[in-house]
């Protein structure tokens, strides 16, 4: 993924992001490449067993 500040810079404001300064572009771009690393880490494989059941009690019951 690339991460050079034009690219980061044109990425934060096609999503609005259009008053960052450099210091903000550059803990943008260390928190794409972080998230972007830690994706690669997750699991592909899994069932939906694999995934925590929810319980959820209303009020009074």
């Amino acid at each position: 993924m690339s991460t050079d500040s034009s690219d980061i810079k044109q990425r934060a404001e096609a999503i609005g992001l259009t008053k960052l300064t450099d210091k903000h572009l550059a803990q943008l771009a260390k928190a794409t490449q972080s998230a972007a690393q830690r994706k690669q880490q997750l699991t592909v494989d899994l069932e939906i067993a694999d995934e925590p059941s929810h319980i959820f009690r209303a009020k009074g019951e």
